[in-house]
């Protein structure tokens, strides 16, 4: 029978030390990169017994919040084996980094598809607008032997009033939503007053259910 193997505690003992993942994915990644299970139960008692802390998250969060601010990923080669405090953070601050500056990215595409989409509606709204596309719809129908034409049946459907509204509802709550994470990802401070730009300001009436607003549209029977 193979003696069982000893658990290299000094592996796992950065990301102890980081406090970015538990006990548990601590136990898992280890067993994943090794081969060797432990248990994270075994991890806990290891390290409280050695007095190791787990206490450098917010020194983490704050380095991350620097470059984060100057917009660059700092990768830092010692030749010391023994980790100290500076070299953890710097590594976890990095890792942290890339993923809050690809979010910045995604959310600015999200804003830029939502902008989009609102241009289009822009489009379909107004009275000589909507008589337009209405003049093409009559234009296009084209009847079967039962009278029917299902397809400009549909066409008429999606530019109505009621049918508009209704994206320019779901348009405020894409726009609410992105506003919120850019709000997060920026680091900007919750508060209370109202959004500092118009169509912020607008956007979040309208998702807040503004209920004269939006009383016909969620009422009409066709929805």
């Amino acid at each position: 029978m193979s003696a069982k193997k000893r658990i290299d505690y000094e592996r796992i003992e950065a990301g102890w030390r980081a406090g970015l993942l538990s006990p548990r994915q601590l136990a898992a990644l280890y067993t994943e990169e090794t081969g060797d299970p432990v248990s994270h139960a075994a991890i806990t008692r290891h390290f409280s017994k050695q007095g190791i802390p787990r206490n450098l998250s917010a020194k983490i969060m704050a380095r991350s919040n620097v470059m984060v601010t100057e917009a660059m990923v700092t990768d830092k080669v010692t030749p010391e084996t023994i980790k100290r405090d500076k070299e953890i953070i710097e590594s976890a601050a990095t890792k942290i980094t890339e993923v809050r500056l690809g979010q910045r990215h995604d959310i600015q595409r999200s804003r830029l598809v939502t902008m989009a989409l609102l241009a289009e509606l822009e489009c379909q709204t107004g009275a000589e607008n909507v008589a337009l596309l209405q003049q093409l719809g009559d234009l296009m129908r084209s009847e079967d032997n039962k009278a029917q034409d299902k397809l400009n049946d549909l066409y008429h459907k999606l530019i109505s009033l009621p049918e508009r509204a209704k994206t320019l509802k779901m348009l405020a709550d894409s726009m609410r939503i992105t506003i919120d994470l850019e709000r997060q990802a920026f680091g900007m401070k919750d508060e209370a007053e109202a959004p500092a730009d118009a169509l912020a300001s607008l956007l979040n009436k309208i998702s807040g259910g503004n209920r004269s607003s939006f009383g016909v549209v969620a009422e009409d029977p066709e929805l």
